[in-house]
């Protein structure tokens, strides 16, 4: 549950009050105030005060109608989830407003109303403008805002240490409890991104889930209870994450919050499953689709389809299982691309800011005479070479940025939109000629365990073993792509059924020779196997992809470390 933007534009309600007007007295300003300190923790108040206030605003001063315009914003882009307009509605206060600390608290909006409909570049940019104003602004309250909002966009765009550094400097300067709360989620949030939340921390997360809750913070307590959730899961312990999900559900819902509603659903689908309870798991993963279809690059979508897909697959629904497998990957595929977007949208940032600090403001005076010309003409060559460095490095960045929109970073691989796009084209210029093609996809025995027992070091070294034993014995016209977390295809042209099956053979057993002495003692590595081919599922790659996928798990339930050919007799199955 990464959706910790909208939580923390939901804590700006604590601070401006003493920059919003000087008519402090005034009905309309003890409304202003009311109403802003009632959009965190009481919706049915806010949404009550907002039509008097709008009514009332003829008799406004000009700051008062600012302020309530950074509320019609926030309005906006929570409850109507109208996130672009949102963000334009911040946009414009931030242009126009003329007190410094609202100009402040609708930059940080911007920005999060930016990150959020994945417009980074203009996110980021409302960001540096807001921090600019930091140390203008005296009211720690309101300076806790911008950070915040650092702490939440840098989160948004993986870049979980820098926001864990933002989450520490809010904890560390008296915050109020409200942000207290807030920071308390993200920096738990970025530990756990970033592997590093121990079974230790699980009470420090409930401290904060406790905290939330006593000061009615009802939407970061839930967000908090979903990293707690995770984490019980990954320690082993998946039915009492979905049991404390569950009970926490209505309190959820009371909230009124559509992605947060959809993710304890598209969660708890998940961990209905792991356990074994299908028809749960299948209505949760319905309801967060009900809740979550229209939320861009979601890994609700994601999980909540595939869930839908394993159950369908499990039922030996073949056409409902391709048609959600189908969604599953349409959705995982726009997910994937958005999050290389985000890792892009930050490293253009940062290239852009080391330019601007690099550059040089000269005035230069033309000469009458010969000599100072040349003098002249020696600068403006001077000038000119850092130009032409520019460039070259500009081409180089660009050029890596092309390789990492294509490339797995652990294991060297295509990624799953580098493998799709180019296994595509692939079975488009085999069908024109009726060439072969199989598609072996591979899922890695046991991972999670070597990962909880030897630790993700271990489990790192895995993956790169395998992207380096793939990477060795393919041919130039293959494919490979990491398409999960410990997921594997190969698109192999030119190549039918049967031979197919011998060469994923042949990778089944050298992966089980990993010499893993160099990592650690006793870690073995198997992986199941599922092999299909165009024979039986045609030049789609859709339908190469679910029957592998459906042989994989075949491979599975019959002992692991096993190769499963998807046959004509297997597309008989009912």
């Amino acid at each position: 549950m990464r959706r910790t933007l909208l939580v923390f534009m939901l804590l700006l309600s604590v601070s401006a009050q003493a920059a919003v007007s000087n008519a402090a007295s005034s009905e309309f300003e003890a409304k202003l105030r009311a109403a802003d300190e009632a959009k965190a923790s009481d919706p049915l108040k806010f949404m009550e005060f907002l039509p008097q206030l709008q009514s009332d605003a003829v008799s406004a001063s000009a700051l008062q109608r600012q302020h309530l315009k950074y509320l019609e914003a926030y309005y906006t882009g929570i409850y109507l989830d109208e996130i672009t307009t949102g963000a334009q509605l911040a946009k414009a206060l931030f242009d126009q407003a003329s007190d410094i600390e609202l100009k402040y608290r609708s930059g940080a909006l911007a920005a999060n109303f930016f990150a959020l409909s994945r417009d980074f570049s203009n996110g980021i940019r409302y960001l540096t403008k807001t921090m600019e104003m930091r140390n203008s602004i005296n009211n720690r309250s309101v300076r806790h805002e911008g950070i915040g909002a650092a702490a939440v966009l840098y989160n948004e765009m993986a870049q979980y240490r820098i926001g864990m550094r933002y989450a520490d400097e809010l904890l560390s300067d008296r915050p109020s409890p409200q942000v207290k709360c807030f920071a308390g989620l993200a920096r738990h949030e970025s530990i756990f991104e970033l592997g590093l939340l121990k079974p230790g921390d699980i009470q420090s997360i409930q401290e904060v889930i406790d905290h939330c809750r006593s000061i009615r913070e009802l939407i970061s307590a839930n967000l908090a209870r979903g990293v707690l959730a995770r984490k019980l899961a990954a320690d082993g312990d998946s039915v009492k994450a979905a049991a404390l999900l569950e009970a926490a559900l209505p309190e959820v819902q009371a909230t009124r919050y559509p992605r947060l509603i959809a993710e304890f659903h598209s969660l708890i689908a998940e961990l209905k499953l792991t356990i074994g309870d299908a028809p749960s798991a299948e209505a949760h993963a319905r309801s967060a689709i009900a809740m979550g279809e229209q939320i861009p690059s979601s890994s609700t979508l994601v999980s909540a389809y595939h869930t839908l897909y394993r159950i369908a697959a499990s039922r030996e629904k073949q056409s409902v299982a391709l048609e959600l497998y189908k969604r599953y990957a349409e959705s995982e595929m726009a997910r994937m691309s958005d999050a290389r977007v985000r890792e892009l949208a930050y490293e253009i940032a940062r290239h852009q800011t080391n330019q601007q600090a690099q550059q040089l403001q000269r005035q230069l005076e033309l000469e009458r005479n010969g000599a100072k010309q040349a003098r002249l003409a020696m600068v403006t060559l001077m000038l000119l070479m850092p130009m032409f460095l520019l460039t070259g490095i500009v081409f180089s960045r660009l050029t890596q940025f092309k390789r990492l929109a294509q490339t797995d970073t652990l294991t060297g691989l295509g990624n799953r939109h580098f493998f799709t796009q180019k296994s595509e084209r692939a079975l488009v210029a085999a069908a024109r000629t009726g060439e072969p093609v199989a598609l072996i996809m591979f899922d890695l025995d046991h991972f999670k365990a070597i990962n909880d027992t030897y630790g993700h070091d271990a489990g790192d070294w895995v993956l790169k073993q395998v992207g380096k034993i793939c990477s060795a014995h393919c041919r130039k016209t293959d494919y490979l792509g990491r398409i999960g977390g410990e997921e594997f295809a190969m698109l192999l042209r030119g190549m039918n059924l049967a031979t197919a099956a011998q060469m994923a053979e042949g990778y089944r057993a050298k992966l089980a020779q990993i010499d893993t002495r160099q990592s650690d003692d006793g870690l073995v590595v198997t992986a199941s196997f599922g092999v299909s081919s165009t024979e039986q599922s045609s030049y789609d790659l859709s339908n190469l992809l679910s029957h592998a996928d459906q042989m994989m798990y075949r491979a599975k339930n019959e002992g692991r470390n096993r190769v499963c050919v998807y046959t004509a007799n297997s597309a008989k199955e009912p």
